[in-house]
């Protein structure tokens, strides 16, 4: 530990889930800058990735140094601006702020940038770079990260996220930390061992607790317990970008057995590789989804608009079934939607004004067109809001921008945003005056991330097969990166 009492590690990062299909290019003005204290202000009392490396520095002979940290939401591509201008004062102050024992790397591992299609590969590779080969790098990804052999050679531990919802974001990284000490004491050594089945598991399939994830996360678990193993991932994979290792992939970490670790992924990869065809979708378009919804007794009935999935890089702007909503004549229906210009409209007319607008459809042509509404203004806030529980990705403080709560005469109350903000908790609803228990149908921006938050009170949850940029029709989409033959792309794919 270069003489010092305390091992020193730096703590470092930029998160990103890059949905290559969008057109919201990921240019530098778009990320949210952590650095030094800021990073334990903000994620310090979280469920993040940050907290739970923030958290190894409670020991007495760790010094956790909090460099920086950049994030946005799921949008395209970033910019070779942003990518450079980031990375470059990461490795800056990694450079200017050691010696080191070790790094911590808080990734996501679905990050593109225009030059680097893997860019979190990018990323450990000059991190392995600046630190020489001898230098401990802990890294934490995202499930939803496609993982590559890159990003595995230059880091000495990784570890993924076990649950989607994200709910273990925290312990994830906290593992990864306490196996980085352990390392620099010399008390293990760690061997990697990466298996990348030709598979891919479509977004609704994804859900951690029903199957056949959950029989997936059961081997992984059940892998763990082997003794020569020192832990194991699952990544489901992120089927929006378009990159060659797009697709599900197996990690298993030994302690100085490369056999070992080797076998343990294969057997995970076999595994799940033989329940490939479970992983293909089926669910209903939206008219049927919202017939079924009012079919059933009771409610509220939760509508998981796949198509407008806002963690997976969509225009948060959807309008498909709201428009369907209003065609079919269907109240007492619930749902947010980013609109800025509608916000400033409402803003301008006022807290009880009756006003009649386009709202929704205006980021692209891939998600419906702008619906005309007319209503009352019921409410507008800042739109900060702050959830100290474990919801997924364990984020607690939240920003949606000036938001106006707008009530239709169809029936229907829209909660419009001024910033792109996901329905990842119900504060987001309660925090602008909105009760989503006494609605029949609430429209989540989701697929499972959404589930801590609405599932408690809903009476059953439909997902949707609704069009867009993260629509879980993949035959939507061409691809010019991915690995072929891929299942299931083309059946006679072989592992």
């Amino acid at each position: 530990m270069n003489g010092r009492d305390a091992m020193r590690l730096a703590l470092l990062g930029m998160s990103h889930e890059t949905n290559t299909f969008s057109r919201v290019r990921a240019t530098y003005d778009r990320f949210s800058f952590y650095r030094g204290q800021d990073i334990v202000r903000q994620f310090g009392e979280s469920h993040t990735t940050n907290a739970g490396f923030l958290e190894i520095g409670a020991r007495p002979d760790v010094d956790v140094v909090p460099l920086m940290f950049a994030s946005t939401g799921p949008i395209g591509t970033i910019s070779s601006d942003a990518f450079e201008r980031i990375v470059g004062e990461l490795l800056q102050l990694l450079r200017d702020n050691g010696p080191w024992d070790g790094v911590l790397l808080s990734l996501h591992g679905a990050a593109v940038s225009e030059e680097h299609p893997d860019a979190d590969g990018e990323i450990t590779a000059r991190v392995r770079d600046l630190v020489g080969p001898d230098i401990p790098v802990g890294m934490t990804l995202d499930l939803h990260a496609n993982v590559t052999q890159k990003m595995i050679a230059n880091t000495t531990v990784a570890t993924f996220y076990r649950s989607n919802p994200h709910l273990d974001p925290r312990p994830r990284a906290l593992e990864c930390g306490e196996m980085i000490v352990r390392t620099i004491r010399g008390e293990i050594r760690p061997i990697q061992a990466l298996e990348t089945p030709p598979v891919v598991i479509n977004i609704v399939k994804q859900f951690t607790g029903e199957e056949p994830m959950a029989s997936v996360i059961r081997d992984c678990e059940t892998s763990i317990q082997r003794p020569e193993i020192l832990t194991a991932s699952v990544a489901e994979g992120y089927p929006y970008s378009d990159v060659e290792e797009m697709g599900m992939s197996f990690l298993a970490v030994s302690d100085g057995d490369e056999t070992a670790a080797r076998g343990a992924a294969r057997w995970m990869a076999r595994r799940a590789w033989d329940m490939r065809e479970q992983f293909v979708v089926d669910t209903p378009p939206p008219d049927e989804a919202l017939r079924q919804a009012m079919a059933e007794d009771g409610g509220p009935v939760v509508l998981m608009d796949v198509g407008d999935n806002i963690g997976g890089g969509s225009s948060a702007d959807s309008t498909v079934l709201l428009a369907a909503a209003q065609r079919l004549g269907i109240g007492s229906f619930l749902q947010s939607l980013y609109d800025p210009e509608a916000v400033a409209r409402c803003v301008s007319s006022g807290i009880g004004s009756e006003i009649s607008l386009d709202i929704g459809g205006k980021t692209d042509d891939m998600h419906g067109s702008p619906v005309r509404v007319t209503g009352g203004v019921r409410a507008i806030t800042d739109g900060l809001y702050e959830d100290p529980n474990p919801i997924h990705g364990g984020w607690r403080y939240y920003d949606g921008g000036t938001t106006a709560v707008l009530e239709t005469t169809d029936g229907h109350t829209l909660l419009l945003t001024s910033e792109r903000s996901g329905n990842t908790t119900r504060e987001q609803m309660y925090s602008a005056g909105i009760m989503p228990e006494r609605y029949k149908i609430v429209v989540a921006k989701g697929v499972v991330s959404p589930r801590p938050a609405y599932q408690p009170i809903a009476s059953s949850i439909i997902l949707v097969n609704s069009p867009g940029v993260t629509t879980s029709d993949l035959s939507f989409f061409t691809y010019h990166r991915r690995r072929a033959p891929l299942y299931p792309f083309e059946e006679d794919a072989a592992y």
